[in-house]
């Protein structure tokens, strides 16, 4: 976790995208992608603190298979990924692919401290 900013969360979400002040009072710094086509780039270029996985983002691959392909390389097998799916059955997908967490997106800016302290403390 940086110190002087918090963690850095990679959010792969095409709504959040497009309304990132939904956690814009939130610590730390978060860099929003609108799909996860690119996840394993992504990821080895951000260098995020835990990553944010929705399921459904209208491209090629869905959360559950970017959270596979992220798991299946060693630097990224132990990165928290949370699954933000507002359906619960989605996110029930993404935690069986390998996420960490999950927690139904309305409820992020609630449950922000809580997945940080599970999430990135562990």
């Amino acid at each position: 976790m940086n110190a002087t900013t918090g963690p850095v969360i990679l959010v792969f979400d095409d709504d959040l995208v497009n309304h990132q002040d939904f956690l814009a009072d939130l610590p730390g710094r978060f860099v929003f992608r609108a799909h996860a086509d690119d996840a394993v780039s992504d990821v080895a270029e951000v260098k995020p603190d835990c990553v944010f996985m929705d399921f459904s983002m209208n491209a090629r691959l869905s959360g559950a298979q970017a959270t596979e392909l992220l798991r299946a390389v060693h630097d990224f097998d132990a990165l928290p990924i949370v699954a933000i799916s507002s359906d619960t059955r989605l996110n029930r997908k993404i935690v069986m692919a390998g996420a960490t967490y999950s927690v139904a997106k309305m409820a992020l800016p609630d449950h922000f401290g809580h997945i940080l302290r599970y999430v990135i403390t562990k």
